[in-house]
């Protein structure tokens, strides 16, 4: 009998080494070590991206996957989210910065038309592209509970760091002089 008990606790521990990706804590979200083997694709940091395919403002379909090569800011959020509005300037000032780098940021809207988004893009002078996501495809693929809601994600697609609220500057500079530096 002990020795039954001996293997099942050997085997949760070796299930539980080898489900749990390495990460960890950073203040305002979490991190992965960039030598760190990915996890299949899900919402977590240290695993690549899901891939969901949204609209743009135009109509047209796009699938996440498009960005794959480049370092990616994925923001969830909406018109009328007042933490969302006050991280955007940060936001666009990154893709500002570092879009010569290879960097993106990509808003998608959860709840807006394409009218109302534009209207607001054009009014506080947001530049980055902005997908809808119609049908709440991407926020369900990504498991978003709260906006603003964002995802940096490295250049081979694998998710590095997750904010649940607004994005400070320092952070958000932090971890993309990071990642920059590391391609």
């Amino acid at each position: 009998m002990l020795g039954v008990i001996q293997v099942i606790f050997a085997l949760v521990a070796f299930l539980q080494g080898v489900l749990t990706p390495a990460t960890a804590n950073a203040p305002g979200g979490s991190t992965a070590h960039a030598t760190a083997t990915p996890g299949p694709a899900a919402p977590l940091v240290g695993h690549y991206m899901p891939d969901a395919t949204i609209r743009d403002l135009d109509d047209r379909l796009v699938p996440l996957s498009r960005y794959r090569g480049q370092i990616v800011v994925l923001n969830f959020w909406y018109v009328a989210c007042t933490p969302c509005q006050i991280e955007m300037p940060a936001l666009e000032r990154a893709y500002q910065t570092y879009g010569k780098q290879g960097v993106v940021v990509v808003g998608i809207d959860i709840a807006d038309t394409a009218g109302a988004i534009d209207d607001f893009t054009q009014h506080y002078g947001i530049t980055y592209p902005i997908l809808r996501d119609e049908g709440q495809r991407a926020i369900r693929t990504f498991r978003v509970t709260a906006t603003p809601t964002s995802f940096i994600i490295d250049r081979q697609g694998v998710i590095r760091y997750i904010s649940s609220g607004p994005l400070e500057q320092s952070v958000l500079t932090r971890q993309l002089s990071a990642l920059v530096s590391a391609s």
